[in-house]
């Protein structure tokens, strides 16, 4: 199941929504109604809310706006290696070493974009070189789970992350933090012997030199996740070397039109305190992670029968799904919450009976109405799903009803993941609820 385009379609819609809109409605049918005539309904737990937690298949991750590099341990979600694949392109063609030339180091350096975890703790890095090879066809997806094959070890680094150290170094003045990874020599004077086959053109060059694979260790502590920005002008291959009469370098580097893709893989057996995944009968707490990890659904399943039972027509004026964070012991394991933050925004989309999902309607109206954003102060996140529960409604209480997906947002590139209370909780006043106001409309 390769769900995985429709959510950045989702989030890129919202925020063009929502800078377009200049009035957000608070409530559907404000207009037709006066505000006493508004009443109150909060469905929580038990039989009015139903929930389960589910791995993510697979995510499209080509063209990541980041490169996702580290290993991380999470007591709640177990271990997570994610890695990258990128091609290298030359910077001119026709390269010529020159006369005598032999190589005196290669250094691949990247920029940092970020981190997630413990950086106190060092990652050992291997760089591979790709064997197959990547097609950039625009037409060519490459999912979370997509893998090529790989030799030639070209470098085993340890290093200490240090995403917020900003770096000058060589010919560059960056106000940037580093990593640099020194790289095989071998591999420059295989260069420097191939080099008329190798680097006449770009795309001969591509098909003498895959690509490189970049992975890490299992670290001996908690480890943490690391994100590159592959596209930076100061990110590149870059091989220092001397001739008969000269002493100079040349950069390799990654551009938009080559093959990049992040590779996601979670053990979540590892986990001191594991995920009970498609579990629909217990659910104190809920569960959701980026980096093509696990999902929530969640479904209503009395609310179209509240509406008959009403014995009038019910118009939704607003219904609001409250999410609150949970902190503390969960199962007897600490949620650090310090050391695993909650995500910036959430993602919910209309479930389908085979696993895909839709758009919600309410999203159109805009982000701002719409909601999914973290509120550190109340440790909670709402969504405005007003349309979504008419619609419920509308479709009476026979109608398949698949319920909604929640997702982490930026998936692809932002390694997140967020517990929160499920209709379960045994903290009652913090289980996942949904207010809802409406009016009763008599013919």
């Amino acid at each position: 199941m390769k769900t995985n385009r429709l959510i950045l379609f989702i989030t890129l819609l919202s925020l063009f929504v929502g800078t377009s809109c200049k009035k957000m409605p608070q409530h559907i049918g404000d207009s037709l109604q006066p505000n006493s005539s508004y009443i109150k309904v909060a469905f929580t737990g038990d039989y009015n809310i139903e929930s389960e937690v589910e791995r993510i298949d697979s995510l499209s991750t080509k063209s990541a706006t980041l490169s996702l590099l580290g290993n991380l341990y999470d007591p709640h979600f177990g271990q997570s290696d994610l890695s990258f694949y990128t091609q290298l392109g030359l910077t001119s063609n026709d390269m010529q070493f020159g006369e005598g030339a032999v190589t005196d180091s290669i250094v691949l350096q990247v920029i940092y974009a970020g981190f997630y975890g413990d950086t106190l703790t060092p990652l050992t890095v291997h760089v591979y070189e790709v064997l197959e090879d990547m097609d950039a066809d625009t037409n060519q997806t490459y999912y979370s789970n997509t893998s090529f094959e790989f030799g030639n070890e070209l470098a085993n680094y340890t290093f200490l992350p240090k995403p917020k150290t900003f770096s000058n170094i060589d010919d560059d003045t960056l106000n940037s933090a580093v990593l640099r990874i020194p790289i095989d020599i071998a591999f420059g004077e295989r260069l420097i012997l191939d080099e008329d086959d190798a680097l006449t053109s770009n795309s001969r060059f591509m098909d003498y030199f895959k690509g490189l694979y970049l992975d890490c260790e299992i670290p001996a502590g908690r480890g943490s996740i690391c994100y590159f920005n592959m596209l930076h002008t100061k990110s590149y291959l870059r091989i220092y070397y001397h001739n008969d009469y000269d002493t100079t370098f040349y950069d390799f580097n990654v551009s938009d039109k080559y093959v990049r893709f992040n590779h996601f893989e979670h053990n979540y057996n590892t986990a001191q305190s594991p995920i009970i995944f498609d579990d629909t009968l217990n659910n104190p707490y809920l569960f959701v992670q980026s980096t093509a990890g696990v999902r929530s659904r969640l479904k209503f399943p009395n609310i179209a029968q509240w509406a008959q039972d009403l014995n009038t027509n019910v118009l939704i004026n607003e219904a609001k799904l409250i999410l609150s964070g949970a902190n503390g012991l969960i199962n007897g394991v600490n949620n650090d919450t310090a050391m695993f933050s909650a995500p910036i925004q959430l993602v919910v989309a209309k479930a389908k009976s085979d696993g895909s999902y839709s758009i919600m309607p309410d999203q159109l109206v805009g982000t701002d109405y719409f909601g999914g954003y973290y509120d550190p102060e109340t440790d909670q996140i709402w969504f405005r799903i007003s349309e979504y529960v008419q619609d419920l409604i509308l479709a009476g209480p026979d109608a398949e009803n698949y319920g909604i997906y929640v997702y982490t947002y930026s998936g692809s590139f932002n390694a997140k993941r967020w517990i929160f209370h499920g209709p379960d909780s045994p903290d009652t006043t913090k289980a996942v609820r949904l207010e809802i106001i409406y009016s009763q409309i008599d013919d």
